[in-house]
């Protein structure tokens, strides 16, 4: 599937003059089924922090089209944002960005929100858009399918299904602006992270008129079996982040399969909390559950169902070989992803003849690595656009 193609099947995108409620309306099965994959279906100019706003010449909220969990046609939503100052030859060069857990319910969408995350005082990832456009990288985000639109609920922490909406997400920029070039990165933390891993598997026959120049990867989650039975065996007091986390995947669980009920994944009294967990964000359910008594987070038995075990495997970033180089990037006091859990997937990428170049950084957590590591990465980054050979820790 090449940008050219996507372009020029695509029918004229809708331009919504209005506010949000307009702009995510889902479209008509007849659109979805007519276009392919990053095809951009509609546009609007988006609302950015000051901080943003200073650092770009256009910021613009996107809808296109993607693929689904069964291959079905799909509508998902996103961000576009372009440097200041003319394009250099060839044009800007696009990090496609993939976000941390933000929630599954339809207002945790990054594109909702000017700082780019649903948590107000959390800049992290407006701080990491706004270094990149200033650097010279356009910056397109996807929201990642289900999120955003009404009625619709992500399906978390799906990678394959993600990191095809991150593909799509590029082919479909460039129909937005003409400055964007063929050249491109895909960057992810936490389940983004895993999210990119699986892209340089698919990029080549999936994007085939774009030139992908490879991966960072901040802090992935991974050996999703350990963590299903992390989850079994957490006992108070309960984390109640790591209750969090735990509820959502339940949700993207029963997306994936109703056969695998909330309590195939999730402890009885956990369980009883998802409508609430399909409406509130990541900050807001962590608050809130850290007042909910909870003595258990997960079912010791979840092995017991072969969808849920199947549902498990399909998490696992690390597939199949990448078509582009990988900078994996972890914090050694990071409390969501274990350092080691990181250095277990860095042997398995290399295993599968992957070019790796692991770094860790001493005292950095789960989320101040994106700051911590950012040197390093837009000098990883460079040297590939600049043709260097990428070196391997492997």
């Amino acid at each position: 599937m090449g940008a050219a193609n996507a372009a020029g099947s695509a029918a004229t995108p809708t331009h919504s003059p209005h506010g949000h409620g307009d702009f995510y309306q889902y479209p008509s099965r007849k659109t979805l089924e007519r276009t392919s994959p990053g095809t951009l279906l509609a546009s609007e100019p988006m609302a950015v922090t000051a901080r943003l706003q200073g650092v770009s010449s256009r910021t613009v909220r996107i809808m296109y089209r993607s693929v689904g969990l069964h291959r079905e046609p799909i509508a998902v939503t996103g961000f576009v944002f372009v440097p200041l100052g003319g394009a250099p030859s060839g044009g800007w060069p696009v990090v496609a960005w993939s976000h941390g857990t933000a929630g599954v319910g339809p207002s945790c969408a990054p594109s909702r929100h000017a700082n780019l995350y649903p948590q107000s005082d959390y800049p992290e990832y407006e701080d990491l858009a706004a270094r990149l456009l200033r650097d010279g990288h356009a910056v397109v985000g996807t929201d990642y399918p289900g999120l955003g639109f009404p009625d619709k609920l992500h399906n978390f922490p799906q990678t394959d299904l993600n990191s095809r909406s991150v593909i799509d997400s590029v082919v479909a920029a460039r129909q937005v602006s003409s400055q964007l070039g063929r050249q491109w990165f895909a960057i992810g933390h936490s389940e983004g992270a895993a999210a990119v891993l699986r892209v340089g598997e698919h990029v080549a026959r999936e994007a085939s008129g774009l030139r992908f120049l490879g991966t960072v990867s901040l802090a992935p989650p991974s050996h999703f079996k350990d963590v299903m039975d992390m989850f079994a065996a957490a006992r108070p007091p309960i984390d109640a982040g790591l209750a969090a986390l735990a509820a959502y995947l339940a949700v993207g669980a029963h997306l994936y399969s109703p056969s695998i009920r909330y309590t195939d994944v999730l402890a009885p009294e956990l369980a009883v909390q998802i409508p609430l967990v399909k409406k509130l964000c990541d900050d807001e359910l962590t608050i809130y559950l850290d007042n909910v008594q909870l003595d258990r987070i997960g079912n010791p038995d979840w092995a017991d169902n072969p969808a849920l075990r199947r549902f498990v495997d399909i998490l696992e970033p690390a597939k199949g070989r990448s078509t582009g180089p990988i900078l994996l990037l972890q914090g050694d006091q990071d409390q969501t992803i274990p350092v080691a859990t990181t250095t277990k997937l860095n042997g398995e990428l290399c295993n599968l003849g992957d070019t790796v170049d692991y770094r860790i950084y001493p005292g950095a957590t789960h989320d101040s690595v994106l700051s911590a590591a950012y040197k390093d990465m837009i000098g990883w980054m460079t040297d590939r656009l600049q043709g260097h050979p990428a070196p391997s820790t492997c």
